[in-house]
């Protein structure tokens, strides 16, 4: 055996081309494959590491046969005893406040983060890992709270923030105790927050919150759905509804829950691209490497005919391919390592996931791929060489089948090849489509600002309550005064900016109609609202500050509301709300607007409603002139440290936020765009061993040519035209899949780009120029030798 590995580290360094672009194949194939895993892993493992996930379920309602299921707390709403179903272990309430609805103070500085209320039963569900605390009883002191380790630092920096005490301030208020930290939310959990405090500390919470439910090995879904479904249809608000269960371990990619701290989802169709991705280039390098050796085998067929007359058997042959594989494969497993540890860190922030395997781990993956490749192209090539004939060998012939198996591999890498060149190019365009759509509104220069929060109610004192409410109230004219004289402040409104998530949902019907309610999108907004975003009115009058009083039973609804209804009149059109008295109390329409996008593009848009509401804790839209914006947000902060002294002036900025979401789409094309890049250069790497196989092949054929009169531009044109037939037969091959898979993939966007013709033009171009770039060497090369070489022994 020693012989065997000593023959194949010598053929490694004497072929170097062929040794270079096999080691290329097979590295780039594993670690393209292996960094894609990373991804598609952290997606299909989001939650997994919690012990009990398969145990935990979130109840949910539908409010009417037409609306989106949502989680509830059911206990909260309709006092349902858990204790009466004894395949149900344990109860956790929750209730999520956003950065923008709570906020920490410490040492006069004031800290904005993610809030979850708990119950003590927290750490029974989740497997959050804890720095410091004992989960057991961390959450069962009122006044403790807990930290996630990043938010620790960012408030006591390096000093030891245990014992320290806290005051929080939202809805309620009160001081709490650092008892615990947290390691910081791994990337792959739906949820997250910042700080952690028990539900017990205050007698209630604004936010309704949700439920999860803790079972045993004896409880069945279907039965328990059964058993409460007509739970919540003895509260006036919920009289068509049905309670059910879904499993939280389905959330992620199955549940697009609205107003939920479960607001992070995934896309099983990503997964399934990206894993097909991986797939498509394992597959061509693995047809690639084999071409390449192949190629070598050529190279090596006297020498292999003379072993044969020698006594050499099969086994020997075997042997000696092993040997050369295995050393391909340790060279290739240290390659890959090195170079997964040099990208390693830009990827996984790229990605913007966490990403914890021991090293040894990572090796013993790669080590894995890279011996499945070993494994799978050796096939190939013992299934090759058993066809050698000991005659043909010593002749320096193979089988012309070789070249029709070296054409057909050619031809599937790029069929693949080609086929990613459209899939990167229809989601990038995808991409574009997005960014640059007109939603209806122009969002240059608007900013929001949150200059109060909302009062918390003080039960103990209400005189000291009035007093501040007052003083609060005083500050809020003083801001919309001091806004009006901004020379650079086109207009401004409150009421949240347009984008993903920032509409609640709430059950409408049209009153005295036929109609169910509907989960409808609801923004409370004021009069300055449509002339601030711009809108266009369809019918009636928007909300005038002249006509029109806060809270008062009217409303202005979209035009895609206006169709879903048939409303074609709106004189003495009312709509009810289930959540606000219903038919008791219905509202009456006074406007449509024309439809403007207020979600992912990926949605349609669906039926909104807009309701007066002027509250002083709303944020404030503001759009600012082009040409004065940096000395207006300058003005803008200098007004806000002066109705909130020595704290940091926060604002936000639409075009950011819609930025941020499309993020995954962006971060999906560039991958693609990658990976795409990948596959080209290793279908190059097996059309340049293709080319070099079969001018090897014709060598004499091309000196006979030269003989008779062949021209140098005539060869080149004749041994470039059979590689690009090839090419062009995988562009044929390769439209029609690409047109169909990414048609399935549009069909995931309500609005989505259309599949131009220069889309495949360009894929077909591009093939065709690379192919061309890559053969002419090797052509030319041929071209120019001189015939006498090839035919001195004929």
């Amino acid at each position: 055996m020693n012989y065997h590995f000593k023959f194949a580290s010598r053929d490694i360094l004497k072929n170097r081309l062929i040794t270079t672009g096999s080691l290329i194949s097979m590295v780039v194939g594993v670690l393209s494959a292996f960094l894609i895993y990373i991804w598609v892993d952290s997606e299909l493992q989001t939650d997994r590491f919690h012990s009990e996930v398969d145990r935990i379920y979130i109840p949910v309602i539908q409010q009417s046969a037409v609306d989106n299921i949502n989680p509830i707390s059911a206990g909260l709403f309709f006092r349902l005893d858990y204790k009466k179903y004894p395949s149900v272990k344990s109860k956790l309430y929750t209730a999520f406040y956003t950065p923008e609805r709570i906020k920490l103070k410490f040492d006069n500085n004031e800290y904005r983060g993610g809030g979850l209320i708990a119950d003590s039963t927290f750490f029974d569900f989740f497997d959050f890992r804890l720095l410091v605390g004992e989960p057991d009883e961390i959450l069962d002191d009122p006044s403790h709270i807990v930290l996630t380790k990043s938010f620790s630092e960012k408030i006591f920096g390096d000093k030891d923030p245990l014992g320290e005490t806290i005051y929080l301030e939202c809805d309620r208020k009160g001081y709490y105790q650092v008892a615990g930290i947290l390691e910081d939310i791994p990337s792959n959990s739906t949820l997250s927050f910042d700080f952690l405090v028990p539900s017990q500390s205050q007698e209630w919470w604004s936010n309704s919150g949700m439920e999860f439910i803790l079972t045993n090995d004896s409880f069945d879904q279907s039965t328990f759905n059964a058993e409460v479904k007509e739970a919540g249809r003895s509260h006036p608000q919920f009289k068509e509804s049905t309670l059910s269960t879904v499993a939280f371990s389905d959330v992620y990619f199955h549940h697009n829950f609205s107003n939920s701290i479960l607001a992070k989802h995934g896309n099983i169709d990503e997964v399934n691209t990206l894993f097909l991705v991986a797939f498509v280039i394992l597959l061509v390098s693995i047809l690639n490497f084999t071409n390449m050796q192949s190629t070598l085998m050529l190279s090596q067929l006297k020498t292999k005919g003379i072993k044969q007359v020698n006594g050499a058997t099969k086994f020997d042959f075997l042997l000696e391919l092993l040997a050369s594989r295995l050393l391909y494969a340790l060279l290739s497993i240290v390659i890959v390592f090195g170079l997964f540890m040099l990208v390693k860190d830009a990827y996984l922030g790229f990605l913007g996931i966490t990403f914890d395997k021991l090293l040894l781990e990572v090796l013993l993956i790669i080590a894995i791929g890279v011996f499945l490749f070993t494994i799978i192209s050796t096939l190939f090539s013992i299934i090759q060489s058993s066809k050698l004939v000991t005659s043909q060998a010593l002749m320096g012939q193979l089988n012309d089948k070789k070249g029709s198996t070296g054409r057909i591999l050619t031809t599937v890498q790029y069929v693949f090849a080609i086929a990613l060149i459209i899939a990167t190019s229809v989601v990038y365009k995808q991409f574009k489509y997005m960014q640059n759509k007109d939603l209806g509104y122009d969002p240059n220069g608007l900013v929001a600002i949150k200059f109060f929060d909302r009062l918390p109610y003080n039960f103990e004192d209400e005189e000291t309550y009035k007093k501040d409410l007052k003083a609060q109230e005083s500050s809020y004219e003083l801001v919309r005064n001091e806004l009006l004289k901004m020379p650079g402040i086109i207009s401004y409104s409150q009421g949240l900016m347009p984008f993903d998530g920032s509409a609640s949902t709430m059950s409408w019907k049209l009153s005295g109609s036929d109609f169910e309610y509907t989960e409808t999108s609801l923004m409370t907004i004021d009069p300055d609202y449509a002339n601030m975003l711009g809108l266009e009115m369809v019918a009636g009058r928007f909300f005038s500050d002249s006509l029109d009083v806060s809270r008062q039973h009217k409303v202005v609804i979209n035009k895609a509301a206006m169709d879903y209804w048939g409303i074609t009149d709106l004189s003495d059109v009312k709509v009810a709300s289930s959540s606000w008295d219903g038919e008791d109390d219905p509202w009456k329409v006074i406007g449509v607007v024309d439809d403007f996008h207020y979600a992912h593009l990926s949605k349609k848009i669906e039926p909104a409603i807009m309701v007066f509401f002027r509250d002083v804790d709303k944020e404030f839209s503001v759009r600012i002139a082009p040409e004065q914006y940096k000395a207006t947000l300058e003005q803008l902060g200098a007004l806000y440290e002066l109705v909130n002294p020595s704290q940091p002036f926060n604002y936000t900025i639409l075009e950011d936020k819609l930025q941020v979401q499309y993020e995954r789409e962006r971060k999906l094309s560039e991958i693609f765009m990658m990976f795409t890049l990948v596959g080209l250069m290793i279908s190059s790497i097996g059309l340049f061993t293709f080319a070099l196989y079969e001018t090897r092949k014709r060598i004499k054929e091309i000196g006979i040519r030269k003989v008779v009169g062949a021209s140098e531009t005539q060869v080149i044109g004749l041994l470039t035209s059979r590689f690009l037939k090839w090419v062009l037969l995988a562009f044929v091959i390769a439209c029609p899949l690409g047109w169909y898979f990414m048609n399935e993939w549009l069909a995931n966007f309500a609005n989505q780009t259309e599949l131009s013709w220069w889309i495949f033009a360009l894929a077909g171009v591009s093939a065709i120029v690379l192919a061309i770039c890559t053969v002419i060497g090797q052509s030319y090369v041929a071209a120019k030798r001189n015939p006498v070489e090839a035919l001195r022994y004929e």
